[in-house]
């Protein structure tokens, strides 16, 4: 009994919790900077772009946490069948979280691009028609982008499954140099405002 006891102090000593949240901090703090990065950035194309970029932002951060909790609600199956140790049922598990971020980021893809327009008239109602247009412009652009945000969110909620923090840290700080790169290039190179965010 005792040996139990020491091992699950052990497994939840403080520098294990350390380990495990440091990284997700910086995770979090990189997953909010990729939309500050984009409404700074392209601030330099004007303000009506940047307005239009503002809105988008939020209902982005909408569509992010229902991807959010599907992933995790997958997260918390998955890891419960790893602590069993019954990695048959964990590896199944896996694969339906993904399956279903697929079919649900892709289904809110579907629906923002086929319903924009009602969307932002919805969310925004009668902001002036240069915000608006860019608004629009930015949200089908983005839309694209939400079957892989779905994946990305499931897979990093695996790998904090699996206490592998630090992974997921790692790609949301390519992530952020990547959207800052993407972003110079598509704003100060080609010129090309809402649509080079």
């Amino acid at each position: 009994m005792n040996t139990a006891v020491k091992s699950k102090a052990e497994l939840f000593s403080n520098r294990a919790l350390r380990q495990l949240i440091f990284p997700l901090v910086i995770e979090q703090t990189l997953v909010i900077l990729v939309g500050v990065a984009d409404t700074m950035m392209v601030s330099y194309a004007g303000e009506a772009a940047m307005s239009g970029v503002s809105l988008i932002d939020m209902y982005v951060f909408m569509i992010i946490t229902i991807m959010a909790a599907v992933s995790t609600g997958g997260a918390v199956i998955v890891s419960q069948y790893l602590g069993n140790k019954d990695n048959r049922n964990a590896n199944l598990s896996a694969s339906q979280l993904m399956t279903v971020s697929g079919l649900v980021s892709t289904g809110l893809m579907i629906i923002s691009m086929v319903l924009h327009r009602g969307i932002l008239t919805l969310f925004f109602g009668s902001v002036e028609p240069d915000v608006m247009q860019a608004a629009d412009k930015y949200l089908l652009i983005t839309a694209i982008s939400y079957p892989f945000l779905g994946i990305y969110d499931s897979g990093a909620a695996l790998y904090r499954s699996m206490e592998k923090t630090n992974i997921t840290m790692y790609i949301s700080l390519l992530m952020n140099i990547i959207n800052v790169v993407g972003n110079a290039i598509g704003i100060f190179v080609l010129k090309a405002g809402v649509a080079g965010v």
